[in-house]
């Protein structure tokens, strides 16, 4: 009884191990057909771009130490064995491969598969980008891969923000999904270059958000605006400030309030002020700076003078003008020392303070109006960045450059 056991046993395995013999073939022969037949034909692999009809494409032009790498993206019923064997892959490393990770059967379209094989056709890496912020890694050790899944904490948005008729940026803007505090960083980074209640019908915005995943938080990086044929950029530096697409300080070569500082503010920027004269809630778009008589008043900008004459609310008052349609008021002056017409340059005396007009009492109303719009001049510093010393600078041109390859 114990020999016909044994027999039975022997014949069972024979047969068992005939059934593997017969699985691997035919595993090898579907994959050679389906790869296109590029064991045929060996000398299209070695094409910069191979040509099958997956159109893989290597993402190198050259080959380095016989290790080639290799890039695809994945379109529908797409297959791991078929995309890995037409690049070369050896047979053993694609059943070693998809036996670690079975999701590997379910490519979805619009993922990226990057991957490098060499000259034996050994596959190195394999890079599996899954989502936006997913991707696994598959790496080859000692002849067996080992896996690593990695979500990404942080991922650039684009969002594009196209002005149609009857509408407006805030309106366009709220409509695209953002929200009220992405909108106002928008409109911070760009109110010094473009007034946003004059912008054209087809005005587009580019904007480039660093999303944190965990904090689902957008913080704005860089805009780029195309308004009636100009392009206007506000990208944020290292120091969290915006500058322009060359690197240049705002504050240093447009508005220079510095000499304002030695002096007190007596009533701050408000648009629902009680007016101490009228004991009216009116906007108060200046700030009052508490100052004797007389006190020498300097140009913040370079400009020409608009207006110097006499007004029964503001007083004596000047307005000069620059090129980039800045304007500065100096009101409530004692004496004119220029007159319409005359080309200012910062840090110019042009007048001397007093009390003239509807006060109670001597001081220098001073305003700032960009492209229409009163600004805050105490907010001045916030708006137009800190100056940027030579390697400060040289940094920031260089790491701009990648947000500027997204606002394209």
């Amino acid at each position: 009884m114990q020999q016909i056991y044994k027999i039975f046993f022997l014949y069972f395995c024979r047969i068992s191990f005939f059934y593997k013999i017969i699985s691997i073939l035919i595993n090898s022969i579907i994959i050679f057909l389906l790869s296109g037949c590029s064991t045929l034909f060996p000398n299209q692999i070695k094409n910069s771009t191979i040509k099958s009809k997956y159109n893989i494409k290597e993402y190198l032009n050259e080959e380095v130490d016989n290790i080639k790498k290799y890039f695809h993206l994945i379109k529908k019923e797409d297959d791991i064995s078929v995309l890995l064997s037409t690049s070369g892959v050896r047979l053993n490393d694609i059943l070693k491969i998809k036996k670690i990770d079975f999701n590997l059967n379910n490519l979805q379209p619009g993922q990226k598969l990057f991957w490098t094989v060499n000259a034996s056709g050994k596959l190195l890496k394999l890079t599996w980008k899954i989502s936006a912020i997913q991707k696994n890694i598959y790496k080859s050790i000692n002849n067996n891969f080992l896996i690593s899944k990695k979500l990404s904490k942080n991922i650039l948005i684009k969002k594009s923000i196209l002005i149609k008729k009857k509408s407006n940026f805030f309106r366009s803007a709220l409509e695209l999904g953002l929200k009220k505090s992405e909108i106002q960083s928008v409109i911070n980074a760009l109110e010094w270059q473009v007034d946003f209640k004059n912008l054209n019908i087809g005005s587009n915005f580019n904007l480039v958000f660093l999303h944190n995943v965990l904090q689902n938080k957008n913080i704005l990086l860089g805009v780029k605006l195309n308004n009636f044929k100009k392009k206007y950029y506000s990208i944020r530096a290292f120091n969290g400030k915006f500058y322009d697409i060359y690197g240049f300080n705002k504050e240093e070569y447009l508005i220079n309030s510095s000499f304002l500082k030695k002096y007190r503010i007596s009533s701050n920027f408000n648009l629902h002020r009680l007016n101490p004269v009228t004991h009216r809630v009116s906007r108060h778009l200046g700030v009052d700076l508490a100052m004797p008589q007389g006190t020498p008043i300097l140009a913040t900008i370079n400009g020409i003078v608009i207006k110097a004459r006499f007004n029964k609310i503001a007083g004596l008052y000047i307005a000069l003008k620059n090129k980039n349609h800045y304007i500065t008021k100096y009101m409530h002056l004692k004496t004119l020392l220029v007159k319409l017409g005359d080309n200012i340059k910062i840090g110019q005396k042009i007048a001397l303070s007093g009390n003239t007009g509807r006060t109670t009492g001597p001081h220098l109303h001073y305003e700032v109006w960009i492209n229409n719009h009163a600004i805050n001049p105490i907010k001045l510093k916030s708006l137009f960045s800190n100056t940027l010393t030579k390697n400060e600078k040289k940094t920031y041109l260089e790491q701009s450059k990648k947000i500027l390859k997204y606002l394209q």
